[in-house]
C-alpha cells in the first residue's frame, strides 16, 4: 500500500468514523515497503537453504557417530591394557605375600 492510499484510506475512515477512531483503526494496519515482502522464490530459496542445512547436520551426525565409535574402540582396548596391568600387579602381590609368609614361617622354625 502506498502512502498516498494510506492517506486516502485515512481520510475516508476519518470522515466515516471521526479522527480518533480512523487513527486508532490505522495503527492496526502496518507500514511495510513492497519490496519487503516474501515471494514464491523467496520461499524456494529458503527450503534449498534448508535442505542444505539438514545435509550439513546429517554429514555431522554422522562425522559425529564415526567419532564416538573411535573413542570406544580406544578406549575398550585401553581398559584392557589397564586390566592385563592390574592383573600382573595382583599375580605379584600374591606372589610377594606367599614369600612374606614363607619368609616368616622359615623364622619362626628357625626360633623353635
Amino acid at each position: 500500500m502506498s502512502e498516498a492510499a494510506r492517506a486516502d484510506l485515512y481520510n475516508g475512515l476519518s470522515d466515516l468514523l471521526g479522527p480518533e477512531r480512523a487513527e486508532t483503526l490505522m495503527t492496526h494496519l502496518p507500514r511495510y515497503d513492497p519490496a519487503e515482502v516474501a515471494t514464491k522464490s523467496d520461499f524456494a530459496e529458503l527450503r534449498t537453504d534448508f535442505a542444505e542445512v539438514r545435509s550439513d547436520f546429517a554429514e555431522l551426525r554422522s562425522d559425529f557417530r564415526s567419532e564416538i565409535s573411535e573413542l570406544r574402540t580406544e578406549m575398550t582396548t585401553g581398559f584392557a591394557g589397564v586390566n592385563e596391568r592390574f592383573d600382573r600387579m595382583y599375580l605379584t602381590l600374591v606372589a610377594g605375600f606367599f614369600v612374606i609368609v614363607a619368609a616368616m614361617a622359615g623364622v619362626v622354625f628357625t626360633i623353635l
